[in-house]
């Protein structure tokens, strides 16, 4: 509902008591040097002359702010400022202002009040370089009266205007840039919502800026609505809380309103005294103006809503129970035992892995007689978790088996039982095994089948495998990592015997190596010529070469 307009009620009790306690507090604020942001979450007008006609309906200032200005010789001199012994008084600096916006203050002392500013109006005189308001405004025709109001703006944009509501904008506001914000809620209440709204806004505030300053004002009302809004905060706001109550007539009927209340979350140190103070002033002025029957019930009432005591008490951690905590002992005694024995677990596994241990189970074939499928690797020996790189090296250079330093030595760590099948050679020898009854010098060593332009036949290349070395005496030392040449390695050849695939190791291989060479300096090696000591076939190397041919199979005469 828009139907408020503040301009009928401009300058009453009301407004006396709130733009009072809002200036004051003001005054505390900007004691300090560091900035402050202000924000006002109904402006209305800003600006309310006297002589308008809808504050001419009502004249409900003659029962407000009229009866203290007419009586402001009491603190003010005849220039219009403060009385050498009323400097200090907060009323006293809030009637000189007033005097100074009058239209007539430029001639000397107004001898009337012609215009009432609003709340914006009040916030805005005493901004400094650095500090800046925050005006909300919803209803449109306000907001039209509000910008013709002559609301201190500048080239600092210290002023802000903005139609929207107030209660959503505070919310999208806070937390603000300046290290201290005040804030003033004053809604018209028109709805019964609206002290539920207020007192959430608030909560939420205080949990986003908790040290901010905030000014709620609350109609007294017969309904008693207002104690809604109170005992809602007091149960939930983690601040102190004091309250400032304006009475100006006895609580009778269904409607109408009979006093003013100001609620001060988190007040400036010694604020509720002084404050307290200049009311007193203002209830013996309007004692006196009031009729007789009114007159007497004006009175004014400050009380701490809720304590600093209360409130710090509230806002400090409460001890937990004997119960809970024992109980949270025993809950995380059991959560680190159980990570203490997963740890245990995780150990001796991480351990072998750090040895090379954890490998895969090796891969059996189940029917030994069917055919390998083309292109892929079927062996029976461990198969380790190697890197991609490993594995793309493997495959670039024909790598048949894994490397003797990635498999592990312990057998009892293989859990297969069934007898692994010997490892076949890859590349062109594999697709070439496949054509049965072809000649077995078809067959060439794996090795040669590696990748590159211009590769010599005989080339010697050191393979990355480790090797037992052999010693003089012919005896393989387990112990040595010595890397042999990749002549060394395994050769097989295609026929069907028992020998098929069974790599020689390395003391054959030195034992023919050294046979061949033996023959190639003498100039005796034919192809095709059986070795009359070992009976294997021998391929020839030419005379003066120096070196023996890449091709050595291990052949066994038939029967």
């Amino acid at each position: 509902m828009l139907a408020y307009q503040h301009a009928y009620h401009a300058g009453n009790f009301a407004d006396l008591h709130k733009h009072l306690l809002a200036n004051t507090l003001a005054e505390h604020l900007l004691r300090k040097e560091s900035p402050v942001t202000f924000i006002d979450t109904h402006a209305g007008r800003g600006w309310y002359p006297l002589a308008a006609r809808e504050t001419e309906q009502l004249r409900e200032y003659e029962q407000g702010v009229l009866p203290v200005w007419q009586v402001r010789d009491r603190w003010l001199t005849d220039a219009g400022e403060p009385a050498p012994g009323a400097t200090d008084k907060p009323l006293a600096r809030w009637l000189a202002r007033l005097a100074d916006m009058q239209p007539e203050s430029g001639k000397g002392a107004p001898s009337t009040l012609s215009v009432y500013p609003g709340s914006p109006w009040w916030l805005s005189q005493a901004l400094r370089q650095g500090d800046r308001l925050l005006a909300y405004e919803l209803h449109p025709g306000e907001i039209y009266h509000f910008d013709q109001a002559p609301v201190q703006r500048d080239s600092l944009g210290k002023v802000m205007r903005r139609q929207q509501d107030g209660l959503s904008g505070l919310l999208a506001a806070v937390p603000v840039t300046t290290p201290r914000v005040a804030v003033l809620i004053d809604p018209s209440y028109e709805l019964k919502n609206d002290y539920r709204d207020v007192a959430d806004v608030v909560v939420e505030t205080l949990r986003k800026s908790r040290h901010a300053t905030i000014m709620i004002w609350y109609p007294l009302l017969p309904a008693g609505r207002q104690h809604d809004l109170l005992e809602r905060l007091k149960k939930q706001s983690p601040a102190p809380m004091w309250r400032s109550e304006l009475v100006i007539d006895s609580p009778e009927g269904d409607h109408g309103m009979y006093g003013s209340g100001m609620l001060v979350i988190n007040p400036p140190w010694q604020f509720d005294r002084q404050f307290s103070d200049a009311m007193q002033e203002v209830v013996e002025v309007l004692k006196g103006a009031l009729p007789a029957p009114q007159s007497v019930a004006v009175e004014h009432k400050g009380l701490w809503w809720l304590s600093e005591e209360v409130a710090r008490a509230r806002s400090e951690p409460k001890p937990m129970p004997r119960e809970r905590l024992l109980a949270l002992r025993k809950l995380n005694q059991k959560v680190k035992r159980d990570a203490d024995v997963e740890v245990t677990q995780a150990k001796p596994k991480r351990e072998k892995l750090k040895r090379g241990e954890g490998w895969a189970k090796p891969r059996v074939r189940n029917d030994s007689a069917t055919p390998k499928a083309k292109g892929k690797r079927h062996s029976a020996t461990a198969k380790p978790k190697t890197s991609i790189k490993a594995q793309i090296k493997d495959q670039v250079h024909g790598h048949s088996a894994p490397s003797e330093k990635r498999v592990s030595e312990k057998p009892a760590e293989r859990k297969s039982t069934s007898r692994p099948e010997p490892a076949q050679p890859r590349g062109k020898g594999e697709m070439a095994g496949k054509a049965a009854g072809k000649d077995s010098a078809s067959w060439s060593d794996w090795s040669s089948s590696m990748p590159g332009k211009g590769r010599r036949e005989g080339s010697t290349r050191v393979s990355k495998r480790s090797t037992p070395a052999i010693g003089r005496d012919g005896q393989v030392n387990s112990s040595s990592t010595t890397k042999l040449p990749r002549k060394y390695a395994a050769r097989q050849r295609p026929e069907d015997t028992s020998d098929v695939g069974k790599p020689l190791d390395a003391r054959e291989a030195r034992a023919l190596r050294e046979k061949q060479e033996h023959n190639a300096m003498k100039g005796k090696a034919t192809k095709g010529s059986p070795d009359k000591v070992s009976g294997e076939y021998l391929p020839a190397t030419g005379a003066g070469r120096g070196r023996a041919s890449s091709s050595i199979l291990r052949v066994t005469p038939a029967a």
